[in-house]
């Protein structure tokens, strides 16, 4: 028996651990606090639904607080699998290549770039994975204690729509790969649905599957990487890249969309610790989750610039002739054009073998979304937290299956215009969250009083000082982007007469914005409304 499972299992001889357990209160989806036996028609489906997933070995907790009795989880170092695995991706790969190859950036600035915006990027997530053990709450149902009962609706429901966005990237980025295995003789789509089920069938089962599963899944990824740098390295080249005005507005611009990588997983960073003992030191949850997180974002995307910032040069005759196949390969067939070519030749059979790892790995990247999707849908209705946890990681798959078949030819825009977007509105999430607990929590965890206030929205913020900086927040977005579609003002003279396309700084307007009106706005909600 794995640690995992000697750490969650349940002790045989106590039969009430034995016992499905309810809801904390039993008009959960009715958000009421009522002691006592369950009534309700909403609290007496909850209770049937424990019933099936437990009997199917599904984890049958939703939402609520995880009390401390259940905290059977001390593997505390579990954060660091969780996000290795989960970050030792074909994606982090593919978010290395838009350097060179979607904003021309040499080599050198695109190390520069990636180490230091992985650096500050990794700090929210990693801080917001201390709520998991302190309080007991899935991440979005702690944005409770920020957002207001009302608002954590809001940010629930935009926290789906990015779970199917991060779905549908990565999922083009393994049918591509799949694509390049079959050498191209068959379509995205049947790479797309291949990824899509097995995601599923993993996804399904819970927080002890999920974490059985990418404990180790990083392992055969990472040896994959290692092969493939291995047998590229003598081929790496780099052009000079502009100065000025026009290299910094392409800094910036990549380096939003690396802090939105890192960024987007704030939404969701506590939903895999929830079982972890609240006596667990948050500096050591933040030591492994930040880590976890930065450290395969950092070597990956290094890899993944060196290799595009080779093609790049062979676009332009420069390098040796492997050069200039990599960049018609990109040319022709995009990510999986670029993998094959960079494999396939220098170890024939073996290269192949090594590109489905890769189309592994995208599993592992996937589940956390289909597995925490499940749990935001819980928050934005008590009606759809009463259907089953396990139909909607169904659901999140029907819905990406055709997003990702119909993007599946466009890997680096898909994946740019989504992960600045993404960043713009979880930039001002985690401002709120983070502006809310040292400002007005003081930084400590026992003023949330989760276990009595989590469900109970006279006893949370109203939410309109978070919805009044969500607005405000948006409108510094507006501003500062920079995207294909749209160039905001302050995004366009970042760029200036050097960069028809602009500089986003998008993400730092929207934080700096919130970060300005969210404490008076919350003060006054204070002052006259009484929390």
């Amino acid at each position: 028996m794995s640690d995992v499972e000697k750490q969650l299992s349940v002790d045989d001889h106590d039969k009430s651990s034995r016992e499905i357990p309810h809801a904390v209160d039993p008009q959960l989806y009715n958000g009421e606090h009522v002691d006592g036996q369950v009534t309700g028609m909403w609290a007496k489906l909850d209770a049937m639904n424990r019933k099936l997933e437990a009997k199917l070995g599904i984890e049958a907790r939703g939402i609520e607080r995880v009390p401390d009795t259940a905290r059977t989880d001390h593997r505390i170092y579990g954060n660091l699998f969780v996000w290795l695995a989960a970050n030792t991706v074909l994606p982090t790969f593919g978010v290395g290549i838009l350097g060179p190859l979607l904003f021309f950036m040499n080599v050198g600035d695109s190390l520069l770039t990636i180490f230091f915006f992985c650096l500050i990027g990794g700090i929210p997530a990693s801080f917001c994975a201390t709520f998991g053990p302190k309080l007991g709450l899935r991440q979005m149902t702690s944005a409770r204690f920020s957002w207001g009962y009302w608002g954590a609706k809001i940010v629930a429901l935009l926290n789906c729509v990015a779970c199917v966005g991060w779905s549908m990237s990565n999922t083009i980025a393994g049918a591509q790969a799949l694509q390049a295995v079959g050498e191209f003789k068959f379509s995205a789509a049947v790479g797309t649905v291949i990824i899509a089920i097995c995601t599923l069938v993993l996804g399904l089962f819970g927080y002890k599957y999920v974490h059985k599963f990418e404990t180790y899944a990083w392992i055969p990824t990472a040896i994959t990487f290692l092969v493939m740098l291995g047998v590229s390295a003598k081929h790496f080249i780099s052009l000079p890249m502009p100065v000025g005005q026009a290299e910094a507005s392409d800094v910036l611009s990549f380096g939003g969309v690396i802090f939105s990588f890192l960024l987007g997983w704030v939404s969701l960073a506590s939903d895999y610790n929830v079982y972890m003992p609240a006596e667990a030191k948050s500096w050591k949850v933040f030591m492994w989750t930040y880590l976890g997180i930065v450290t395969p974002c950092i070597l990956v995307m290094w890899l993944g610039s060196a290799v595009a910032a080779t093609a790049l040069a062979g676009s332009y005759g420069e390098g040796s002739d492997t050069a200039v196949a990599w960049y018609n390969a990109y040319e022709e067939n995009e990510l999986g054009g670029l993998l094959y070519q960079v494999m396939v030749p220098p170890l024939k059979g073996g290269g192949k073998f090594f590109i489905v790892l890769l189309v592994l790995s995208v599993i592992a990247n996937n589940i956390i979304n289909v597995y925490s999707m499940g749990l935001s849908i819980s928050v934005i209705s008590r009606y759809l937290a009463a259907v089953p946890r396990i139909v909607w990681p169904f659901f999140i798959t029907a819905i990406y299956i055709p997003l990702a078949i119909v993007g599946a030819n466009h890997f680096a825009e898909t994946l740019e215009d989504f992960l600045s977007v993404l960043g713009y509105w979880l930039a001002i999430f985690v401002t709120v969250v983070l502006e809310e607990h040292f400002l007005f929590r003081k930084g400590d965890y026992a003023n949330y009083n989760a276990a009595e206030s989590w469900n109970r929205p006279d006893r949370l913020p109203v939410g309109i000082a978070a919805a009044g900086a969500f607005c405000v927040g948006v409108a510094g977005a507006v501003l500062g982007m920079a995207q294909v579609w749209y160039i905001g003002p302050i995004g366009a003279a970042v760029g200036g007469t050097a960069n028809s396309f602009g500089g986003d700084v998008g993400f730092e307007l929207a934080a700096a914005f919130t970060a300005i009106v969210f404490p008076p706005l919350r003060w006054l909600e204070l002052k006259y409304l009484r929390r």
